[in-house]
């Protein structure tokens, strides 16, 4: 089953990023191709493709976070793995960072149907989430006034399968919901935590944005990420979706990309390192941060596993940054 998915996956991103009409033999060259990337690199059939290993030099593809390579980045950044937890379930991470999500949520597991209407008629909007779901999917958003309570509570009552958080909606700043106002568009950074030293690296930043009215901005959800200048929070990359697409505009609003300067972007890292030191034990994590009127700022999630894919899409690996570091921590 996993020869044949491999297969598959291969022919499909063969198509997206070199073209419907290749030769058999091509088509056998790059095969061959990745399977060396693999070896060497540890490069997935994604990071050969979304990395444009195909037309990259030995000396080019070295530079570049793969699969394997991030697999050493957690192993040496977060050996604890009961401590990766806390990222992966949405309920041990909300309570652990109750003070800066900023907005109201509730175990619906663990709450009564009175507890339940409570939250509901104290907010205009909510989401209800699967606590283990992710890159968007298993979540539903509900309008309080145009949901009858009961029978929602009734309907997650008798899904004894999942596990629901229901969460309250965030607004975020004009200025960024103007690139696709049907989503929330985050901003993600990639830190490393120097706990001995009590230095935190911020690696990278990017902008997410939904697309197709879709309401997560994932990239693996037909999202659009473009890269953002660590100093001045200004993007410096077109956007780029999963299927080789590059956006200098945003396809469905039109607002401008490349240019773009992130609204109280100190402010924002100031924010993420008072975060990431609030779980040194997880020294390697992707930030989602949801940017406010007025810089007040939101976190939704850290990723202890955080995408090496969106981090390195503008083009340039960074492995070697990360090596670096990790020399440090070791």
């Amino acid at each position: 089953m996993k020869v044949a998915y491999a297969k598959l996956r291969f022919r499909n991103m063969t198509q997206i990023y070199i073209g419907e009409n290749v030769s058999l033999f091509m088509k056998s060259f790059y095969f061959f191709d990745w399977l060396i990337a693999f070896i060497i690199h540890g490069a997935s059939i994604s990071n050969y493709f979304l990395y444009g290993f195909y037309k990259k030099r030995y000396n080019e593809k070295k530079e570049y976070i793969t699969y394997r390579r991030l697999l050493k980045i957690q192993d040496i950044c977060n050996k604890i793995i009961e401590d990766r937890q806390l990222c992966r379930d949405k309920i041990k991470f909300n309570n652990h960072f109750n003070n800066y999500l900023g907005r109201k949520w509730i175990d619906f597991n663990q709450c009564t149907l009175e507890e339940f209407d409570h939250f509901v008629n104290s907010v205009n909007s909510f989401f209800v989430k699967d606590n283990n779901g992710s890159r968007g999917i298993g979540v539903s958003e509900y309008k309080t006034e145009e949901t009858d309570i009961r029978q929602l509570y009734r309907r997650l009552t008798k899904d004894k399968d999942n596990h629901y958080i229901l969460e309250e909606k965030i607004i975020q700043t004009s200025e960024l919901s103007k690139f696709h106002p049907w989503s929330v568009n985050t901003i993600r950074i990639v830190s490393v935590y120097d706990d001995k030293n009590d230095i935190l690296y911020i690696m990278n930043a990017r902008l997410r944005m939904g697309n197709k009215k879709n309401h997560a901005d994932n990239f693996h959800f037909d999202g659009i990420v473009a890269n953002i200048d660590i100093e001045t929070g200004v993007i410096t990359s077109v956007g780029h979706d999963i299927y080789n697409n590059a956006y200098i505009y945003h396809p469905i609003t039109g607002k401008q990309i490349v240019g773009f300067k992130i609204p109280y972007w100190t402010d924002c890292k100031k924010f993420v390192e008072n975060v990431a030191r609030d779980i040194p034990s997880v020294r390697y994590i992707g930030w989602d941060i949801v940017v406010q009127q007025d810089g007040c700022f939101l976190l939704i999630e850290g990723n202890d596993n955080a995408d090496h894919d969106i981090q390195q899409l503008h083009n340039c690996g960074l492995w070697k940054q990360y090596k670096k570091i990790m020399k440090t921590l070791s």
